[in-house]
């Protein structure tokens, strides 16, 4: 077998990822061999000319083959990162998403300047959420729900490898079904896709879990249980941070007219991301 360094089985995997109309074919090229090869991202440059073994060539040409087939690389490797943190992953759970770390960055600040100490997240799903909130909130207490209970193994083992899992108490729970406290923030990124808008996702989404994806009441559904019953767990001066569909964000604001204030955050790219709902 021939020996190949690490620029070239970059390049390789660069040019056959881009054949397949994948769009971040480079980050997903380094990412995988970065497991491959159990590195960080930013020792690349310095290794370059290292030959990789025949194992770790078989293991990441495999790892191509799955992404040639659409599934996303998160799932190929097993884990990925999250507000500078390590999450496992797998299909029982959604990947966590860049545009979510924005409601984790405003529930911070908002902990921060309100010295707030009790929260409950949601469908937690990988536990993204409260394990980040937890991370970097040391005196934060957090009970984190969902429906699935494959979800919450993984969102304990998450929280079990970022040295949180003493703060957070995990609850299977279909919306506040299980839920007995009054909290500070309520936040959640919940199910929101329509089954319109599921059926013109990309093939990677399809490797994800369609429970934690889409509602019913066309996309609505989760907004609207929350707006009905979420007083009776929020406390006076509390405060609720929901993930929003961009493309429904009035219609969503418009369920909490009996709270005493919203506000709509845009995501870097100017879509309405986040709704804060003041009690």
């Amino acid at each position: 077998m021939p020996t190949y360094n690490i620029f070239t089985v970059l390049k390789q995997a660069e040019e056959l990822l881009t054949s397949h109309n994948i769009t971040e074919a480079k980050l997903d090229a380094e990412i995988m061999l970065c497991d491959v090869l159990n590195i960080e991202r930013k020792i690349l440059p310095t290794v370059r000319e290292q030959i990789i073994t025949n194992g770790q060539y078989t293991l990441y040409k495999n790892y191509l083959e799955q992404r040639t087939q659409r599934k996303p690389t998160a799932y190929i490797t097993g884990n990925t990162e999250f507000m500078g943190l390590k999450y496992k992953v797998s299909p029982d759970v959604l990947i966590p998403r860049q545009d979510t770390e924005i409601l984790v960055e405003l529930v911070n600040d908002f902990i921060n300047k309100n010295n707030r100490k009790k929260v409950l997240d949601l469908c937690t799903g990988s536990g993204c959420i409260a394990v980040s909130v937890a991370a970097y909130n040391k005196d934060v207490s957090l009970i984190a729900s969902d429906i699935s209970e494959k979800a919450l193994n993984i969102a304990k083992e998450n929280a079990e490898s970022n040295n949180v899992s003493d703060r957070i108490k995990f609850i299977k729970s279909d919306i506040f079904g299980n839920i007995n406290e009054k909290f500070d923030i309520i936040a959640s990124n919940p199910p929101y896709v329509t089954e319109e808008e599921y059926k013109k996702l990309e093939k990677e989404l399809y490797f994800e879990p369609k429970l934690a994806l889409t509602a019913d009441d066309n996309g609505l559904y989760f907004y609207k249980q929350i707006s009905e019953n979420a007083k009776k767990y929020l406390n006076d001066d509390g405060v609720i941070f929901l993930e929003l569909n961009a493309d429904l964000s009035r219609e969503i604001e418009s369920l909490f007219k009996n709270f005493a204030s919203t506000k709509i955050i845009k995501d870097y790219s100017g879509l309405d991301r986040v709704l804060l709902i003041y009690n």
